[in-house]
């Protein structure tokens, strides 16, 4: 079942993205930032502002990532240029040496 994030979840998810961005992206993310000429950072701020806005950082489940199935993701909904936007992020290796932010979905929320 979704929830909202716990709050060091979610300042996780904020540091990761102000100081390192990215550490994946998935192939259909990327495609979707490209068609739509956004740069990786305008993702990563985008997701800062909502935080640092107090918007929602919900939990959730991943079912559709290939080996990434049952664990937990992260949905947001920040604006970038004006447009609502759908993301989706894990945090792989979370406590670990290569802990970093994913980014699973970003497209245009519908």
């Amino acid at each position: 079942m979704a929830s909202n994030a716990d709050s060091q979840t979610s300042a996780l998810i904020r540091q990761l993205a102000a100081d390192e961005g990215f550490a994946f992206i998935s192939n259909q993310a990327q495609s979707d930032l490209m068609a739509h000429r956004l740069r990786q950072g305008d993702v990563a701020d985008a997701i800062v502002d909502l935080i640092d806005a107090g918007e929602r950082v919900k939990e959730t489940v991943l079912h559709s990532f290939s080996g990434r199935q049952g664990d937990p993701g992260y949905e947001m909904k920040p604006k970038i240029n004006g447009a609502v936007w759908y993301l989706k992020v894990a945090i792989d290796d979370r406590g670990g040496r290569n802990q970093g932010l994913a980014l699973l979905s970003a497209h245009p929320d519908h």
